[in-house]
C-alpha cells in the first residue's frame, strides 16, 4: 500500500483543512490571500481538497509518496520534488500536510504493528 502526495493546482498557495465532529472547514488561500473558508458536511473537506491537487495520474510524477517498508523498516518516504518543508501537499485521500510532515513519517510505525499508511503514525517504534 502506498499514498501519493501532490502539490495544489497553480495559484493556490495554501489550504487548511480542519475536520470537526459535526462538519469540516476548508480554508483556501489564492496568491497568498485568504479567499475564504468553506463550512462543509463532515467528510466533504477531504473530498474538495483532492479537487485542488495537481494529480497527473502518473505515480512517477507525484511530489512525494509513502509506502510500508515492513515491520523492521516502517514507513518509507520517496521525495520526488525536493520541496521546502513548509510546502503544502494534498494526499490522494484529501489529507492536507506540509512536505516536512510527510518527511517526518519516515520510519514511522503503529504501536499495534499494523502498517501506518493511512492513519496512526508514530515516530520510531
Amino acid at each position: 500500500m502506498s499514498i501519493s502526495y501532490n502539490q495544489p493546482i497553480e495559484g493556490i498557495t495554501k489550504l487548511r483543512l480542519v475536520e470537526g465532529q459535526a462538519h469540516d472547514r476548508l480554508s483556501i488561500w489564492i496568491e497568498h490571500g485568504l479567499s475564504g473558508e468553506l463550512v462543509l458536511p463532515l467528510g466533504w473537506g477531504a473530498r474538495l481538497a483532492r479537487m485542488f491537487s495537481k494529480d497527473s495520474g502518473d505515480d512517477s510524477n507525484d511530489a512525494m509518496r509513502t509506502h510500508w517498508g515492513g515491520e523492521n523498516v516502517g514507513t518509507v518516504v520517496t521525495d520526488n520534488a525536493h520541496l521546502p518543508d513548509r510546502a503544502i501537499l494534498i494526499s490522494e485521500y484529501g489529507e492536507v500536510l506540509t512536505a516536512g510532515e510527510v518527511r517526518a513519517r519516515a520510519g514511522a510505525r503503529r504501536k499495534d504493528g499494523m502498517p501506518t499508511e493511512l492513519f496512526g503514525y508514530e515516530a520510531g517504534k
